[in-house]
C-alpha cells in the first residue's frame, strides 16, 4: 500500500522573520508524500509572496485581504486538502525532518487515535518544553502539559493525552468530516481545545508522539502577555465551557473560575507565574478593563454556543461519568495554572 498523503498547513500572518524557517522545514520532512498549503491572513511585510517566490508549484498559497484569525485560516486550508491527515504547524514552529513519519508511525499503531500531539519544545532552549498535549481547568481554560518543565526524560514515552496543542498537531481526515472543523468564531486561542475536546466526546482518542520533535518560539506573533490574548483567551474558555462541560459542572464552573481569579490575583501581587508577569506590564483597572470586555463580547455568542452544545450532545458516545473520568483524567490544578 502506498503511503497515505499528508497535507501541511500554515496560516501566516507577517511571519517574514519566521515563515521561511518554518517552510523549510516542512519541504525536508522524510515522509513521502506531503502537500504543504500556506494560508496568508493579509501580511503586509511581503512574507507570503516571498515564499511563494522561493517554492513555486510546490506551496500552495490562500491569500485573504485581512487577517482572518488561525481559525478560519486553518479552515480555509482543510476546505481544499487532500490528505488522509493534516498536520498544522504554526509559522514561528519548525519541525524535525523526521516529525511526519513519526506521526504517520503512529497513525498506523493506532486507528483509534483521530488526533496526534508532538514533541514541542522552545525553540531557543530545546531543553524546556513547551507543550505534549493539553491540559483542561472545569471553567473552559486550558495550558500545555509539560509547559516550561525542563526535559529529563520524563515525556519519552508516547501515551494517550487530551488533545494537542494547535502550534504542531496532527488530525485525521475522517475524525475533522464527523466531529467538524474549527470554530471560526473563536478567531484565535483555545480553538484547539474546543475541536480536541469535541472529538474525544465523540469517541476519537489522541495520541502523544515523543519522536515528532517540534521547536516553537511561544506566541511570536500576539506575544506572551498581550491584552489581545488574554482577552481572547477568556471569551473562548466561556464558549468552550458553554459547549462541552457535563451539566452540574458547567452549573459549578463559576466557583472554580472565581478560584482561579483568586489565586491569579495572588500570583500578579506576588509577582509569580503569568499573571504576575502580565501584571507588570498593566495596571489592576487595565485587567480588569480586559475582563468585562471579555464577557460582554461571550454574551452574544451563547445562544449559538448552547445550540451546538445541543448538537453535540445529541452525537456524543461518552456517558456522563466518562465525560467526568476525562475531565478528571487531565484536570489541570489551579495552583498550577495560577504560578507556574
Amino acid at each position: 500500500m502506498s503511503p497515505p498523503l499528508v497535507t501541511a498547513v500554515v496560516v501566516n500572518w507577517n511571519g517574514a522573520d519566521v515563515l521561511p524557517e518554518c517552510l523549510e522545514s516542512l519541504f525536508a520532512q522524510t515522509w513521502p508524500r506531503l502537500e504543504v498549503i500556506l494560508v496568508d491572513n493579509g501580511s503586509q511585510d511581503g512574507s507570503a509572496r516571498a515564499a511563494a517566490a522561493r517554492w513555486g508549484p510546490r506551496l500552495a498559497v490562500i491569500e485573504n485581504a485581512g487577517n482572518e484569525g488561525f481559525a478560519r485560516g486553518n479552515n480555509q486550508a482543510l476546505q481544499v486538502a487532500r490528505g488522509e491527515w493534516v498536520f498544522l504547524l504554526n509559522n514561528d514552529a519548525v519541525a524535525d525532518p523526521g516529525a511526519v513519519e513519526a506521526l504517520m508511525a503512529a497513525a498506523r499503531q493506532r486507528p483509534e487515535a483521530g488526533m496526534l500531539a508532538c514533541r514541542v519544545v522552545n525553540y531557543d532552549q530545546p531543553h524546556y518544553f513547551d507543550s505534549v498535549g493539553l491540559l483542561f481547568y472545569p471553567d473552559g481554560v486550558c495550558r500545555s502539559r509539560g509547559w516550561e518543565e525542563k526535559d529529563l526524560g520524563q515525556y519519552d514515552r508516547a501515551e494517550a493525552v487530551l488533545c494537542p496543542n494547535g502550534c504542531a498537531a496532527a488530525y485525521r481526515r475522517d475524525m475533522l468530516d464527523e466531529v467538524g472543523h474549527f470554530d471560526e468564531s473563536y478567531f484565535a486561542y483555545l480553538e484547539d481545545l474546543d475541536l480536541g475536546l469535541r472529538a474525544q466526546l465523540r469517541g476519537w482518542g489522541c495520541w502523544y508522539v515523543p519522536e515528532a520533535r517540534v521547536r516553537h518560539r511561544k506566541s511570536f506573533t500576539a506575544g506572551t502577555h498581550s491584552r489581545l490574548k488574554a482577552y481572547l483567551v477568556e471569551r473562548n474558555r466561556i464558549w468552550t465551557a458553554v459547549k462541552v462541560l457535563p451539566p452540574f459542572l458547567l452549573l459549578v464552573s463559576p466557583l472554580f473560575t472565581a478560584n482561579r481569579y483568586l489565586l491569579q490575583a495572588y500570583a500578579a501581587i506576588t509577582r509569580q507565574g503569568l499573571a504576575g508577569k502580565f501584571a507588570r506590564q498593566f495596571t489592576f483597572l487595565g485587567v480588569v478593563g480586559v475582563l468585562l470586555k471579555a464577557y460582554l463580547a461571550a454574551i452574544p455568542g451563547l445562544p449559538r454556543a448552547l445550540r451546538e452544545r445541543r448538537r453535540l450532545r445529541e452525537a456524543m458516545r461518552l456517558d456522563t461519568r466518562a465525560c467526568y473520568d476525562l475531565i478528571s483524567r487531565y484536570k489541570l490544578d489551579a495552583i498550577e495554572l495560577a504560578l507556574k
